[in-house]
């Protein structure tokens, strides 16, 4: 095969070529249909925002000022051993209070409360009759009709408590402590006493004379 012969081939073969390609890219309309398009997702609609509705306008409310409370620091101070009453000469330097206070830890509870308070303010009378003179009347098997031969003057009562004599529940001692101004004129305002109280059949108590040991 000569040259020319196979120049003509090669001619023939791409031009076959070029039909078939022209063919290729002409094959959708002519066959009367379209290529797909792609089409971008459908998204669905955003909702815009919606504005809010503006809520009331709160004026706020302005309470009463808190009152303010007393201080704790402008009480009024408690009583105390070292305070003395007020009013009172013969109170002294300690409190009613801290001898009561002071008796109690000394002495037996045994006592009941009530039965106590009687028996502490019958003791305190029978005390002042024997140092004032006056109201013995009412305790004649106890006095016998004698008078005081010292009178103590402004005398009261500032303390007492009561307890069990001889763990008898018929009997009981008074202890006492006592202020008044004595005939020399001189004021005591802690003297101590104690009276012996018996309660006899019929249930009255009535003071009897405390035995030389206990005295």
């Amino acid at each position: 095969m000569t040259g020319a012969e196979r120049s003509g081939l090669v001619m023939l073969a791409m031009a076959a070529v070029l039909s078939v390609v022209g063919v290729a890219l002409l094959w959708p309309d002519m066959s009367g249909g379209r290529a797909p398009v792609a089409r971008p997702p459908v998204s669905s609609p955003v909702p815009s925002p919606t504005t809010a509705a503006p809520s009331p306008e709160v004026t706020p409310t302005v309470g009463p000022k808190p009152t303010p409370g007393p201080s704790r620091t402008t009480g009024s101070p408690s009583p105390s051993a070292s305070a003395p009453r007020d009013g009172d000469d013969l109170a002294g330097s300690v409190s009613d209070a801290a001898l009561l206070k002071s008796l109690r830890l000394s002495r037996q509870a045994d006592i009941p409360p009530r039965l106590e308070e009687r028996l502490v303010d019958l003791g305190g009378k029978v005390l002042l009759a024997d140092v004032t003179g006056t109201g013995r009347k009412a305790f004649p098997d106890y006095f016998k009709g004698t008078s005081a031969t010292d009178r103590w003057r402004d005398c009261r009562i500032r303390a007492g408590v009561a307890e069990r004599y001889d763990n008898r529940s018929d009997a009981a001692l008074i202890h006492l402590v006592w202020a008044g101004t004595s005939p020399m004129g001189e004021r005591d305002d802690r003297r101590p006493a104690t009276v012996l109280l018996v309660r006899d059949v019929d249930g009255t108590w009535a003071p009897q004379p405390l035995p030389a040991e206990d005295d």
